[in-house]
């Protein structure tokens, strides 16, 4: 739990100043929109990235023992990736929302920025 706690904010850290990055010269009033958009996403995903490392610990701790039940580690699959599902959809909606207050040439830099990406953080 300690470690999911420090990953947890790690990602917050970085995440922040990654999307921060993703918006080229943002207003004054856009930058207040985005830092309360940002901490929103955060405070929702909370208890889903918790869920998520608690369901991949225990899954990995089940795949270790003895007389493992395929039935547990596929309810515990199932746990793992609706959390993981919740995260990509509050996600996905940030990434939408935050689009829709940008201007026009900031949108392209912002697409841009969304094409190239080869992971969702």
């Amino acid at each position: 739990m300690k470690y999911a706690k420090i990953f947890f904010v790690l990602t917050l850290l970085f995440s922040v100043s990654s999307n921060a990055a993703q918006i080229p010269d943002p207003a004054k009033a856009q930058k207040q929109a985005i830092d309360k958009m940002h901490h929103k996403l955060h405070d929702d995903q909370a208890s889903f990235k918790t869920r998520e490392a608690e369901a991949l610990k225990e899954l990995n701790e089940m795949t270790i023992g003895e007389n493992v039940s395929l039935d547990d580690i596929n309810t515990k699959i199932d746990e793992l990736m609706a959390a993981k599902t919740a995260i990509l959809r509050l996600r996905y909606a940030h990434l939408v929302e935050m689009r829709k207050i940008l201007s026009a040439e900031q949108k392209v830099g912002y697409d841009k920025t969304l094409l190239q990406r080869s992971a969702v953080k």
